[in-house]
This record gives structure tokens, sequence and C-alpha cells, in this order.
């Protein structure tokens, strides 16, 4: 895998020059470039950061243990929150935030900062970049059942098509085209109860969160999350400083672009494309984030791609594809706070 270090470290490089110097919050730089011409570059950093996830995680996962990676990757993200904003103006803006959404904001930590990345990153070491891209969509499942079961939305004959659509595309996968039993590896299972976590910490961020500034949700996750290691490390006896020590100097640059692209850059093109661009556009386009991450995982990864996973993701997009086309958010509003609801905090 070392021998695609030098590419992502060109990417980080590109990315941080091309980004940071037109980012359109710098003074002096908006008037260059129309909002919409913003949004679309926004838009397109957004999906090629998103599909990079896994691959960079499952680069890692080879080098350190999933617990470590967990550690390092929030202290990343709340570096370059702290480092984009400033660290004392998003501190006094978590001060400000009421003392009804200090409760959901530390559920959050727990569920999408902390549970989450837990199963995760063992799930990935244990499993493929592919699987993880293609159960990381089981989601969406658990957030039509949970808005039913806790939102009290009403199950529409659209939930049902994309549940069960969905449901069909990942049995595809587990069975590999119905030519074996039903056969979920560990890594496997692991994935789509991450996809649960993250699920449950969508519901809590759409019910109490939706309105809560993209940088406070991040800084209080990485905090919470950052907090729970030290808690939980003096009962695990877990090597942090000889596995930093014994870290390859040649996968800086892949730690690097996972906490900068991966993380952070995805969540705050996704805010940026989101003010400027048409809500609908934005949900559709989304959706090309899970066949880029298979693309990905395929060229750096060599990972093979096998006619059941093209079919199952196929339809596990489809599924995604159906409440955006059917009507099942009627009000931009509505489909704004879905997308918030879903990509906004992971």
């Amino acid at each position: 895998m070392l021998h695609i270090v030098p590419f992502y470290g060109k990417i980080v490089k590109m990315l941080h020059t091309a980004f940071l110097r037109r980012w359109p919050y710098i003074a002096g730089q908006q008037g260059k470039i129309s909002s919409r011409s913003i949004g679309w570059i926004a838009l397109t950093i957004c999906i090629l950061a998103a599909s990079t996830y896994n691959t960079f995680a499952k680069i890692l996962t080879g080098a350190i243990s999933p617990l470590t990676l967990f550690f390092v990757s929030e202290l990343l993200t709340g570096f370059f929150v702290s480092f984009s904003y400033g660290f004392m103006p998003v501190i006094r803006s978590v001060l400000r935030v009421k003392k009804k959404y200090v409760l959901p904001l530390i559920c959050i930590g727990l569920t999408n900062g902390t549970i989450a990345p837990l199963l995760l990153f063992p799930g990935l070491n244990m499993s493929t970049a592919v699987n993880a891209s293609l159960f990381g969509n089981t989601e969406m499942i658990f957030l039509i059942v949970l808005a039913v079961v806790i939102l009290r939305e009403p199950f529409r004959r659209e939930h049902a098509l994309s549940v069960c659509t969905m449901i069909a595309g990942v049995l595809i996968i587990a069975l590999r085209g119905f030519m074996e039993g039903l056969n979920f590896r560990v890594g496997d299972i692991l994935l789509v109860l991450s996809g649960l976590s993250f699920a449950v910490g969508s519901t809590i961020f759409r019910k109490y969160l939706h309105h809560i500034e993209p940088q406070i949700v991040l800084f209080v996750r990485a905090a919470v999350a950052i907090t729970c290691f030290f808690l939980i490390s003096p009962f695990t006896r877990h090597p942090l400083i000889e596995e930093i020590r014994a870290f390859p100097a040649a996968l800086l640059p892949v730690l690097l672009g996972f906490g900068f692209i991966s993380r952070f850059l995805n969540i705050f093109s996704f805010y940026e494309a989101l003010d400027r661009l048409p809500v609908t556009v934005v949900s559709l386009l989304n959706n090309l984030t899970v066949i880029i991450s298979i693309t990905f995982a395929w060229w750096m990864l060599g990972e093979p791609i096998a006619w059941y996973h093209a079919a199952g993701g196929i339809l596990i997009v489809l599924g995604a594809l159906v409440l955006e086309v059917s009507g099942t958010h009627p009000a931009a509003r509505q489909l704004e706070q879905h997308l918030r609801q879903r990509n906004g905090h992971r």
C-alpha cells in the first residue's frame, strides 16, 4: 500500500493550497468568482473528499490499531476546526449554546464521535473498503425506521419501497449474488452496526440540533470522543505512545489526508455547497459518493469489485434516490434538513 502514499501527499498539498487560498470566507476573494461557481466547486470537493474516507481509513488500520486511529482522527478534526474558525471563537460559540442543547451535543459525541468509529474502524480492518462504502448506506434504512419510531413520522409507500430496495442490495452483497448462504463476516456486521450508531446520532441531530452551527457540533463531538478515549484507555492498557512512535513516516500524508480531506474538508465543503446551490442538486449528486468510494478502493487498494457489488450498490443507491425523487421531502427546507441530518455531523 505504501506505493500510493506519494499520490495522497499530492492530494493533501493540492487541496490545501487550492482550497485554503480560495476559501470563500477569506476576505478579498469573494468578488473573483460567482457564488454558484463556488457552490459547484464545493460540491465537487465534498463528493471527492467523502469518497476518500474508507480508503484512507483502511490504509491506516493496517498501521495502527482502531483505537489509536479513533483518537488521532478526532484530535485532527478538533485541530482543523480550531484552525479554520479560531480556537477562542469556537469556545465562545460553544459556551453560548443553551443548556437544553448540551445533552444532545454530548449524545452526538457518544454515538457519532465514539461508538460509531469504534465499530467502523475494526470493521474496516476485518472487511474491505468496498464493503464499507456499500454497507455504510444501511444507515439510511435505520434512519427511516428511527424517524417512524422516535420522530413519529408517517411510514409511506415510498419509505417501504426504499427500505426494501436497500435491503435487497445488502442481501445480494452478503449472499455474494445468491451463490452462497447468508454469511456476514464479523467486519461486515460491525460496519452495519456503525451505520446504526450514526443513524441514532442523526436522529438526535435532526430532532434537537439541526439549527446549530456545524463547527460547534464538530468541536463538541471531537471533545467528547477524546474525553471518552482517556476514560477508557486505563482499562484497556492501550499502547498509544508506542504506536505513535512506531507509526511509519511514509503514512503521515495519509493520516493528515484522513483528518483534513475525509473529515474536515468534506463537512465544510458540504455546507458551502448547500448554501450556494439548489438543495435538490446537492441531494441527488451527493449519491455519487458511493460509486466514487468504490472506485477509489479499487484504484488505490486494488480491492476487487465483483458483479454482486455492482448489483447491490445500484439497488442501495436506487433506494436512496427513491426518497429524493418521490416527494417524501416536498419542501426544499425539509430536504435541506434531511441532508444536514445525514451529512452535516458525520
